[in-house]
Parts: structure tokens; C-alpha cells; sequence
């Protein structure tokens, strides 16, 4: 089975662990030793989502689904609030985030229900619209702006992969278009002053906008070769805000310049490869839907978190994935990987014959038609 296995995607994942682990490790000893054991925890959920047959998801999708809205509501009256927003809770003294424990659920749910279907037509795209809104709203309510947007990116890329017409595309995005000025007015607090203060951050130098500049300034001072590993001023500082979460991307800048920041997009780029060829050689429609799925989670994310800390995008409060601190995040871009192996180890195996491509049994032995 290991040789079966994508190993490019485990050494590529393995170097964005180590890179995140070092960039903690700059900046907050107590972060960094509560992620060395998410590291230790997530890398056996890794094994064993791989070992798992994903297969056995699809008819538990439902009852997945309906966990995800639990947890949703759940940290909306049982949560507690940190830096403007309701989104994490306790759990046997551990903190937990649901929202990112839902991102993977959710990716299941919708994958799961589009695989029975050949194609997504109108009531196909009704229906996972209905699926779709409901953990959006809860999120956005918190209010999380940055998982919201990951929800509307996984609609729209899943409706997308699965076929959905064109026009019924285009009517999404328009309406999606219309909504946006509407959106500082569904938001609360420092949700709101952060896109406010996205166009113009000088406005409030010393509130809404001092993450954005403090960020561009630690990463504009890293130069091209960084100012050395433990060594970049802004972080070790702490001019940073939230340095080990949102803007871990501005501390890694820093002390590792542009060409260390090249070789961290390279790695990204390198891994959402390999889930996209994942999706590429699954064996059944829910597989690709799950790749598919994973890999517009992780495309999303690491444009968003990026983008904010150079101030392309505005700040939605995400982290960049096996970066930034957080052990909900970091298990649950695990597990999901994981299920991105299991589909690898599940692919149909072939070899080529006189005949053309032959199926191969998993011992690899010819698979004799039935």
C-alpha cells in the first residue's frame, strides 16, 4: 500500500509542517509547543484518514452534514468570544474551532450528493444552494468572513467541477456581484472595519489599519533573502498583530525574504497539484469531488492569507494552512490530505497490453472480466 501511496504530496506536506513549526517557533515558544503536539496528533489522523476507505463516507454524508450544523450552533450559544468574534469553545479544556471542523464535513456532504447525480442541473444547483447557505450564514453571523468566503468558493468550485450549466454560473457570480456592497452590512465589529479599512489602511494608522501596515512593512523589510531565521525585527518585536495566526505569512517574509516566500508558494503549488491529480485518477465521481473540493479549500485559503498580509485582498481573519497556529485547522487540513491519499491508494490500477490499458487486480494481478 505504501508504494501505492502519493509521496510527493507526503514529502511536500512534511516541508510545509517543518516551515510552519520553525516560523512558530520564531515567534511564540507556547504556540509552538501546542502545535508540535497537533503535529504529533494530526500526522496519525493523517494515517489512518489514508487507511480509511473514503468510500464509507458517502452514505454517512447526511449525518455529517447534520453534525456540522451542530457544531455551528453550538459555539453560537455555548461559544465564547475573542478579538470581535464568537467562533471557538471548549472541549475537554481544549479549545476548538468548529468552523474548521465544518469545512471538512461540509466538503464531504456536498461532494457526496452531487457523486449520485451524472450532472448538476437548475434543481442540482437549487438544491446544493440550499445545502451550501445554511453553514455560510452561521459563520458569517460570528462573524468569520474568511470561512464564508471558503463556503462560497466551495459552491461555486464544486458546481463547477460537477458540470453545472454555464448560464446558472454566471447568474451565481452576478448575484454574488450585487451582494458584495451588502456585505459590510452583515458584519460586526472589527469584521467590518478590517474590509473598511482594506482600500485605504492610513485612514486609522493606529487601530483598523496597523495589522495591514505593520504586515507590509515586515514583509517589505525581508528583502530578498530575509533577515535570517530568528531574526526578523517585527516579528521577534511583536510589532505584528496575531502574528502566529493571521499574519504568520508577514513574520515568514521577513525572516526568509522573497526567496524563501517563493519557496513556500512552491510548495503550495506542488501540493494543490498533487491533490489535483488525485482528483484526476480517483476510481468514482465522490473521490473527484473530494479532491476537487480539497483542493479549492486549500487554493482558497492560501490566496486569501497571503493576499491580506501584502494587502491584495482584504483582511477576513484566516490562517494559512500547516503555517499558522491552530490545532482545529492544522488536524483538519490532515485529515482531509489524508482522505486525498486514501482515494490515491484506491485508484484503478492498469498496465499496459496488447489490447490497450489492462486492469490490474490490487495484488496486481489481471482483473478477468465477471
Amino acid at each position: 500500500m505504501v508504494r501505492r501511496a502519493d509521496l510527493t504530496q507526503a514529502l511536500t506536506l512534511a516541508a510545509l509542517v517543518v516551515l510552519g513549526l520553525m516560523t512558530l517557533f520564531s515567534t511564540s515558544r507556547a504556540d509552538f509547543a501546542s502545535q508540535v503536539g497537533g503535529v504529533a496528533a494530526g500526522l496519525l489522523l493523517y494515517v489512518a484518514a489514508a487507511a480509511f476507505d473514503y468510500r464509507r463516507l458517502q452514505p454517512a454524508a447526511p449525518y455529517l452534514y447534520g453534525l456540522a450544523l451542530l457544531l455551528l450552533i453550538t459555539v453560537e450559544v455555548a461559544g465564547h468570544t475573542a478579538y470581535g468574534a464568537q467562533r471557538w469553545m471548549r472541549v475537554a479544556g481544549l479549545q476548538v474551532e468548529p468552523s474548521e471542523i465544518a469545512k471538512l464535513l461540509v466538503l464531504v456532504a456536498l461532494a457526496a450528493f452531487l457523486a449520485r447525480r451524472e450532472t448538476a442541473g437548475r434543481r442540482e444547483v437549487l438544491m446544493l444552494g440550499v445545502l451550501g447557505l445554511p453553514p455560510t450564514l452561521l459563520v458569517l453571523y460570528q462573524p468569520d468572513l474568511g470561512t464564508a468566503i471558503v463556503f462560497a468558493s466551495l459552491l461555486l468550485g464544486l458546481l463547477f467541477l460537477a458540470g453545472a450549466p454555464r448560464l446558472v454560473l454566471a447568474s451565481i457570480l452576478a448575484g454574488v456581484a450585487v451582494a458584495v456592497p451588502l456585505l459590510p452590512h452583515l458584519l460586526r465589529g472589527y469584521q467590518r472595519q478590517r474590509l473598511q479599512i482594506f482600500l485605504d489602511p492610513s485612514q486609522d494608522p493606529l487601530g483598523a489599519g496597523y495589522n495591514l501596515i505593520q504586515a507590509r512593512i515586515a514583509v517589505g523589510s525581508g528583502g530578498i533573502f530575509g533577515q535570517g531565521w530568528l531574526h526578523g525585527l517585527q516579528g521577534q518585536l511583536g510589532y505584528i498583530p496575531e502574528r502566529t495566526s493571521d499574519f504568520v505569512f508577514a513574520v515568514y517574509a521577513e525572516e526568509f525574504g522573497l526567496l524563501g516566500s517563493l519557496l513556500l508558494l512552491g510548495l503550495f503549488t506542488i501540493l494543490l497539484y498533487r491533490v489535483a491529480r488525485a482528483a484526476a485518477v480517483a476510481p468514482d465521481r465522490f473521490g473527484f469531488l473530494l479532491c476537487a473540493g480539497a483542493a479549492v479549500i486549500l487554493f482558497t485559503q492560501v490566496v486569501q492569507n497571503i493576499g491580506m498580509n501584502v494587502g491584495l485582498t482584504p483582511i477576513a481573519g484566516i490562517p494559512l494552512p500547516f503555517i499558522s497556529h491552530g490545532r482545529s485547522a492544522l488536524l483538519t487540513y490532515l485529515v482531509m490530505l489524508g482522505l486525498v491519499q486514501s482515494v490515491v491508494l484506491r485508484r484503478p490500477l492498469v498496465s499496459p497490453g496488447p489490447a490497450g490499458r489492462v486492469p490490474l487486480t490490487e495484488s496486481g494481478t489481471i482483473r478477468l472480466p465477471v
